[in-house]
């Protein structure tokens, strides 16, 4: 039994996280074969949300605008979508993944939606915002087969935690007509990419030898896409070629909590993700945390 990833979308453009991410969410499950009513569970991993809403959890207006199992308690002969929230930076995809894995993979749950979204909270505002708006989306369902996730790990190295920092904070000065407003500040070290890599590697050569792999038997490996070139220098520090990277344009380099789902739309698109044995998912975030993922992969295609 096992987690299968059946599909996976991105959005992009001048709009909010809630938007991105709800577009993203409708291809994917179009793509993946699934309705929203076929939704037993809905994970948000969105760090920067529109005007830094905190409450109510954006994954449960996702499951609204979807129209996913609206009300409660569910009608009669349905059931309902049990959404929530996590907020894990750029490994929140991953961390999802995981939660989301220990209700489908048994089978106490049947399909499961990831979702990341993010946007500057107030362009004008805002100070130092490194990153892309966009929204991304991936759909599993359940299997009786070997194929799925088969190992996850995560671990958080504090001594880098300045490395980058994010913070909101009241400015008398900002907002209209000089009011006051709170303010996202976000700050960037020069060290954080090489910070990011070395540990990463560590990681992941760990949960290999764990799994009694070495980096040849990785025949996809699906990253974070920030810090910038995350992908190719870590590809490199692991000797993976960097042919077994999806092909991502340029200009996603900057995307955030849904840098991995755009490579991983990337190889599922290219067919590559079908082809590939065994794929290695690896993300980094602040912290400096890096969570990783083995995934047993078949053809998509042939399961729909």
């Amino acid at each position: 039994m096992g987690t299968r990833i059946d599909g996976a979308a991105t959005a992009y453009g001048r709009h909010g996280a809630l938007r991105l991410s709800d577009d993203a969410a409708r291809t994917c499950l179009a793509r993946g074969g699934h309705r929203a009513g076929d939704l037993d569970i809905l994970i948000n991993a969105g760090m920067y949300k529109d005007r830094n809403i905190a409450e109510p959890a954006l994954a449960s207006i996702i499951q609204d605008d979807l129209g996913a199992n609206r009300g409660h308690p569910p009608r009669l002969g349905h059931h309902g979508t049990f959404s929530f929230d996590i907020q894990n930076g750029g490994c929140g995809v991953i961390t999802a993944a995981q939660l989301v894995d220990t209700f489908v993979g048994p089978g106490t749950a049947q399909v499961g939606l990831i979702v990341a979204g993010d946007a500057d909270p107030a362009p004008r505002t805002s100070r130092g915002f490194p990153f892309a708006p966009a929204g991304g989306a991936f759909v599993v369902s359940h299997t009786d087969d070997a194929t799925g996730f088969t190992r996850f790990t995560q671990r958080t190295f504090p001594e880098h935690q300045a490395l980058f920092e994010a913070n909101v904070r009241w400015d008398p000065d900002a907002g209209f007509l000089g009011r006051g407003k709170n303010v996202l500040e976000i700050v960037e070290a020069p060290e954080l990419a090489e910070a990011c890599v070395e540990h990463a590697a560590d990681v992941t050569t760990q949960l290999l030898g764990e799994a009694d792999l070495r980096p040849r038997d990785i025949d996809l490996l699906i990253t974070s896409q920030y810090p910038l070139r995350f992908p190719e220098r870590l590809a490199r520090r692991l000797g993976i070629p960097l042919t077994h990277l999806p092909q991502v344009a340029p200009e996603l380099g900057t995307l955030h909590t849904a840098g991995p789902i755009a490579a991983l739309e990337a190889a599922i698109e290219s067919g590559r993700f079908a082809s590939a044995g065994t794929t290695l998912f690896v993300t980094v975030g602040a912290g400096v945390t890096v969570a990783a993922a083995l995934y047993r992969a078949t053809d998509i295609s042939s399961t729909r």
